[in-house]
Parts: C-alpha cells; structure tokens; sequence
C-alpha cells in the first residue's frame, strides 16, 4: 500500500504520523518512510543525518542515484528515504521536464514488490511535491490539529484531492482523518471534533492526545510504540493499523 499523509497546513503532525504509524505498520512487513520535506524532520527523527556528500531525495528523485543507493535501513527497521535542505531544489528542475507529476510515482515503481507499505510524508504546501505524493498513492490520510484554522487546511486540501483523483489518478481514496494533538478536556477540541465528525464522506479516526512523548520519541529516534506502553498513546493508532489492514487488496 502507498500511502501519503498530507496536510496544506504545517504543524498538524503529520512527520510524527508517520513515524509512529510506520514504526507500527513495520511489524508486519517492510516499510519504507519517504521524506519528501525540504525540512528534512522524518529523516532527523528517524536519527538520520546526511553528510555533504550523501545523496538524498532530491538526487533520487532528479535520476542521480538508484533507490538502492538512498535507502537506508534505520535502527528503529523502518527503511528511510532520507531528505534534506537540498530537496527545495527539486520542484523546479522537475517542473521543467515532461511527466512531472508522475516522477515520484515511477521513481517508486519498483517498491511495490519489495514493500508492503510505503508512507510519503508530505510537505506543508499546494506544490508538487505535494501532488507527486498524491499522484503516486493508493490512500491519502489527513492529520488534523484540533485547532480551529486546522479546518481552513482540511478543506484546502480535500480540494486538491479531488483535482487529483479527476485529472492525475483517480485510483486515489482518502483513507481518512486522524485529529491530533487532542486535548479532549478543552472546548477546541471538543468542538474541532464534532465539526469532523459531522461530515460523512470519509471516516475520522480516534484522536492522538497531545503528549511530550512523541516529541520524545522523534528526538530518541524511536517510532512511538518503542519509547512508551501508554496505551492512552497507542490505542488510536493501533486501531488505524487495523483499519488500514482491511483496506489492503487480497
């Protein structure tokens, strides 16, 4: 399964999503984590630093290096397509060549076969990068911070979703959103959530508490469910593990 987590807006956390669901969904079969954030914050929290001479994203995704030469395996086992300061650099080049949406798609095509699950973690931006994630998933989750204007970033993108689905790959389902950073003894929350949930086009998954512990975890470079037995913490994305597992193809 490929799957992109995005988000128009920035600090909804979609980089800890991705560690803590792809630490997760690694226990069941290979996983590859791509960075495709100039900020580089998946590949850092994963305990990745590039050096000045190591290729990254955006030499994988301009053809200067095989996916064999950038993929890392990580200590944490989830395999890591690293980026940095340099991937900013992608976008135009990429731009002026013919197919530019589809580069990351078949930049990945050969992933499928040697993983089960590919999560694309997506830059806080409309630019294609953006839609190359999109254009190459088979699923889109949309983490949602339960905070008012965090609805302004949703609508942005399930419009860009739709563009997607009609004109670049219309394979493409949203799998659904995941409200984060919940405090669910505030009136925000509380009010961001009933907002989700009473739309009924895509499922709304349990919300993640607001917790020092994923922060904590980045920083150690652990995928979540390493660094904590908080099952306030694990329950949710233990049931979205489970929910992505119905939706894999026999």
């Amino acid at each position: 399964m490929f799957l992109a987590i995005a988000n128009h807006k920035g600090g909804v956390g979609k980089t800890t999503a991705t560690l803590a669901l792809g630490g997760l969904l690694s226990e069941l079969g290979a996983c590859l984590v791509v960075d495709l954030d100039p900020q580089g914050n998946l590949t850092t929290g994963l305990g990745v630093e590039l050096g000045s001479d190591q290729p990254g994203a955006y030499h994988w995704l301009t053809g200067q290096v095989t996916s064999a030469q950038v993929i890392q395996k990580t200590a944490s086992g989830l395999y890591l397509l690293p980026a940095d300061g340099n991937l900013s650099r992608a976008e135009m080049e990429l731009l002026q060549k013919s197919g530019a949406f589809y580069t990351l798609r078949d930049r990945l095509a050969g992933c499928r076969e040697q993983f089960r699950y590919v999560l694309m973690d997506c830059p806080p931006s409309r630019g294609l990068l953006t839609i190359n994630a999109l254009a190459a998933a088979d699923y889109v989750l949309i983490p949602v911070q339960c905070q008012f204007f965090a609805l302004k970033g949703l609508s942005a993108l399930l419009e860009t979703v739709d563009h997607v689905q009609r004109r670049l790959n219309p394979k493409l389902h949203i799998l659904g959103v995941l409200p984060t950073m919940a405090e669910m003894q505030t009136i925000m929350t509380q009010d961001v959530l009933n907002a989700l949930n009473a739309q009924q086009n895509f499922p709304i998954f349990k919300p993640l508490p607001k917790s020092v512990k994923f922060p904590e975890s980045n920083l150690a470079g652990e995928p979540i469910h390493r660094y904590t037995n908080d099952r306030r913490l694990l329950e949710p994305l233990v049931e979205l593990v489970k929910f992505i597992q119905r939706q894999e193809k026999p």
